[in-house]
């Protein structure tokens, strides 16, 4: 029974090990350690199979002695090419232990075949089997100096790591080295346990290790098991989709051949997302708090990509990050134009600085943005070990160390990570949890440099939006002072050219000029007064006011100019109160109508319709209309007209100022009425159809108290 279950474990972990190794073969990306890796776990299987083997005793003596050696001598080889590969970052690692390795795997594999091929010579079975016992226990002292320099590789590796979080896992991954193929031997060598310590146990080690290399980083235990119960919860489910498909039909091989072929189908196609949904509820069950942080970090960097304002952008990414609850202490900064000092945009916790001087803060900063994170356990480390050698400029970098260390803390952070782009550091996160030290994990680093990859999209589209608004704003600035200019050159040519002809003309012709002079005196101030206008700060919104009455009073005065259009109101009743300055009402009336007049002149005159009503919208159109996305009740001011209409052409630019289509226009009236309408808290909208008018309406948004007793009634 005891062979029996050797036997199985044996097979078992050949079958690991076997999956392993074509696992990393198929891979795109086969680098040394990978290829090293799939050679060990190959030499595995050939050991685990020929122990199966020879416990059946199917084979002789002379038969099992061969195998297993040769199987055997391959170890140190193997076992010690693959450490030296994983523990370094070179293309030719340790060459001195691979070497070493190699040496003794070809002295065992000569002696192994000179026993072998050569046991006709030997005098007697006792003199062949003393050589045969010497040769195996030669390859077992073999394979644990293999073993003993794996562990120290593991060790020296160990040794030169910084940071102390990885610094204990590697630690833990070398006595588990160490524990694991220890064990083994001792198995082997005595006979005892061998399928647990000798086969199963080094098979399951060899899957650890896939992980850690799949994964490129070292796993602490819980985190293996809990990976481990995730394939194992996998491989559940799979075996019960076989079962049920397949297991009820054994006593017909044909149905139970078609049967493996449909489940297998179904399989393929459930793959991939039961796969993702098997893992991620254990994954959920298992690491929870790092789920959490990991889903909420996903999270926010979706949200992000439709994010242009960077003071949205911190609070989205602080109030999401506490809400994962492995954060205590966040904080966003961001560089300032001149570069000089990074300013706080948000945080949680307890408030770090407002502001850091750039200058002052200059070795943080620099290490930041050569290493992209920095972690206050990884500068202690390295920190303690400067001070350890002694030397002076040993102790120089650890007074810098120091600083940093010292400006970390006054940030409240535990782990920093920038915002870079182009060699430019444009700000960084940080984060702490003071519950725990090395709180976070290398997927937990992971995904917060991703967050902060797209929060650094997120501050250059700002900037670059920025931008654009002020060169628009700039554009329109220039196109308002060439309009002004203009407007301003052509009195000025005219006052100039009637004052020179002032001195050579007769007496009765000189007030002909002097009345040129001052109507385009009068002109002049006419534009500037217009331009003061439109530029000088508006007053609040005043008192309530009755709009109908403000009409009714406005086209009083309207009626004392002459023209040949009719002017008429149409009020509608019980109108609600609107909050505004009567003479902001008057100005943008008198001119809609101005305009409405003017426009109809040409056509000997026609009739301006003024009609006032109640309308309601939605928080949605109110807000894309540009106003207040709360407010839904507005008074409508319609202004209708019967003149000729608006080109397109002009429609576009109808309130750019000082843009005008008319010989004594300024072309700030409309632009004048559109900004007051927006202090009000409104919005103006034109439609027009050539040869057939115009209408203007204005929404002026309903006072708060007016709304409530029209929503009630």
């Amino acid at each position: 029974m005891e062979n029996w279950y050797r036997i199985q474990a044996a097979l078992l972990a050949a079958i690991i090990c076997t999956a392993l190794a074509v696992n990393v073969i198929l891979r795109a990306r086969r680098h040394l350690p990978f290829r090293r890796f799939a050679w060990l776990n190959l030499n595995l299987v050939g050991w685990f199979v020929v122990d199966a083997i020879v416990v059946t005793d199917a084979t002789d003596g002379v038969v099992n002695f061969a195998t297993r050696g040769l199987v055997a001598a391959l170890v140190p080889t193997t076992l010690v090419g693959f450490f030296a590969a994983f523990v370094s970052d070179e293309d030719r690692p340790a060459r001195w232990a691979t070497g070493l390795a190699a040496t003794t795997s070809s002295l065992l594999l000569a002696a192994v075949a000179l026993v072998w091929l050569g046991a006709d010579l030997f005098d007697g079975r006792d003199a062949w089997d003393q050589a045969a016992r010497t040769v195996s226990w030669s390859i077992f002292g073999a394979t644990a100096l293999g073993v003993a320099l794996s562990v120290t590789l593991m060790y020296r590796r160990f040794r030169t790591v910084e940071l102390r979080a990885e610094r204990t896992r590697l630690a833990y991954l070398t006595l588990a080295s160490a524990v694991v193929l220890g064990l083994a031997l001792f198995a082997y060598a005595t006979d005892v346990a061998v399928g647990v310590f000798g086969n199963m146990i080094p098979a399951v080690y060899m899957y650890f290790m896939f992980q850690v290399l799949t994964l490129r980083r070292i796993l602490d235990l819980f985190e293996f098991l809990g990976r481990f119960v995730v394939l194992a919860g996998f491989a559940f489910v799979l075996s019960i989709i076989y079962a049920v498909l397949v297991a009820w039909w054994r006593h017909d091989f044909a149905l139970f051949l078609f049967n493996t072929v449909i489940a297998t189908i179904v399989i393929l196609i459930l793959l991939d997302p039961l796969r993702t949904f098997v893992e991620e509820k254990l994954n959920e069950l298992i690491f929870r708090e790092k789920f959490e942080f990991t889903k909420q970090a996903e999270g926010i960097r979706k949200s992000l990509t439709n994010v242009i304002d960077v003071g949205a952008m911190a609070e989205l990414m602080l109030s999401r990050l506490e809400a994962s609850r492995q954060i205590t202490h966040a904080s966003v900064f961001v560089r300032d134009e001149e570069g000089l000092a990074f300013n706080r945009l948000g945080f949680v916790g307890t408030a770090p600085p407002a502001h850091l001087d750039a200058i002052v803060a200059r070795p943080l900063l620099t290490r930041l943005l050569a290493q992209k994170v920095v972690l206050v356990e990884g500068l202690e480390a390295e920190q303690a070990e400067l001070r350890e050698r002694g030397a002076v400029e040993d102790q120089a970098q650890a007074e810098v160390l120091e600083a940093i260390v010292k400006t970390m803390s006054a940030l409240e952070a535990a782990l920093i990570v920038a915002f870079e782009t182009d060699g430019q550091l444009l700000g960084f996160l940080c984060v702490k949890d003071e519950r725990l030290r090395e709180a976070y994990s290398a997927d937990q680093i992971k995904s917060l440099v991703a967050l902060a990859a797209q929060a650094t999209i997120t501050i250059e589209n700002s900037r670059l939006f920025d931008r654009i608004r002020e060169r628009d704003r700039l554009a329109a600035v220039g196109e308002m002072a060439a309009g002004l200019a203009h407007e301003i050159r052509n009195p000025l040519g005219s006052i100039k050219g009637a004052a020179q002809l002032l001195t050579e003309v007769d007496d009765d012709q000189r007030a002909t000029f002097l009345d040129i002079i001052t109507d385009e005196v009068n002109r002049l101030d006419g534009v500037v007064s217009q331009f003061l206008t439109y530029a000088r700060p508006l007053k609040g919104k005043g008192d309530l006011i009755d709009v109908n009455e403000v009409l009714r009073r406005t086209l009083t005065l309207l009626s004392a100019s002459e023209h040949a259009s009719e002017v008429e109101l149409v009020a509608a009743p019980n109108l609600p109160s609107i909050r505004s300055d009567p003479e902001l009402l008057r100005q943008i009336t008198l001119n809609l109508s101005r305009n409405a007049i003017e426009a109809m002149e040409p056509q000997g005159g026609g009739k301006l319709v003024i009609t006032t009503a109640l309308s309601w919208r939605t928080p949605d159109a109110a807000a894309r209309a540009g106003a207040a996305p709360d407010q839904v009740a507005f008074v409508r001011i319609r202004y209708e007209d019967e003149g000729p209409g608006i080109p397109p052409e002009v429609m576009e630019r109808l309130f750019i100022p000082f843009y005008t289509t008319k010989a004594q226009g300024t072309g700030l009236g409309l632009a004048i009425c559109q900004r007051i309408v927006k202090s009000l808290g409104g919005t103006i909208e034109v439609s027009s159809r050539v040869g057939r008018g115009t209408t203007f309406a204005v929404y002026l948004p309903v006072s708060e108290a007016s709304a409530r007793t029209t929503t009630a009634s």
